[in-house]
């Protein structure tokens, strides 16, 4: 075998080193990607379940350990972000308790992700947990106030519970502020107690 030339042999220790920065580096610089906008797919099915009283609040209850170290904020925003598209893919098979608990998981390492708690809630209708889902949305009006789905949600809420006067002026607001998906207005099952009423029927020929 022919010997390593000696000019070699003097680069490998710099060479060692710069892998060892070109990996980490690459290990900072992989894409984040934020949660996407609620997905229109995840549609209310309402089957029945006993009942579910969970709080909001129980999802942060577990007191923080004073001699840990300080949460990586990005790091957290990851695993928010995980636990998030976890519970869509749940939700999207019937499962809204274990979305739920997916969803929780993901406001405890990021309680600023807007997308999770409308989702939550839509969670919580499909388990016909009304009161739950108002909480969820009640926390989300604090920190989004403007939040389209917030008021679709609100909207799909009270027709649930059969406040139609709250119902259409929630759905009326999601419209004003920009919720895309205009074809739910006739055909989610949601807002079937809405669609009933003689208010709707005259708004909704102004659409």
């Amino acid at each position: 075998m022919k010997p390593m030339p000696e000019s070699w042999k003097r680069a490998l220790p710099l060479l060692s080193v710069l892998m060892v920065v070109l990996t980490l580096a690459g290990d900072r610089l992989r894409p984040l990607s934020d949660p996407a906008d609620p997905d229109p797919d995840l549609a209310h099915h309402h089957d029945d379940h006993s009942p579910h009283g969970d709080a909001l609040d129980q999802a942060f209850s577990q007191a923080p350990d004073p001699g840990a170290l300080p949460a990586d904020p990005e790091k957290e925003r990851r695993m928010g972000i995980f636990h998030y598209n976890e519970g869509n893919q749940i939700l999207r098979k019937g499962d809204w308790k274990e979305a739920v608990r997916n969803y929780k998981m993901a406001l405890h390492h990021d309680q600023t992700l807007s997308a999770v708690y409308v989702n939550m809630s839509s969670a919580y209708l499909q388990g016909q947990q009304y009161e739950e889902a108002l909480k969820t949305l009640e926390v989300l009006k604090t920190l989004t106030p403007d939040h389209p789905n917030l008021y679709y949600n609100l909207a799909c809420y009270y027709s649930l519970t059969h406040q139609e006067t709250e119902s259409l002026a929630a759905l009326k607001r999601s419209l004003k502020l920009g919720y895309s998906v205009r074809g739910d207005v006739h055909t989610d099952s949601d807002l079937a107690n809405l669609r009933q009423t003689e208010e709707f029927k005259q708004w909704v020929k102004t659409l």
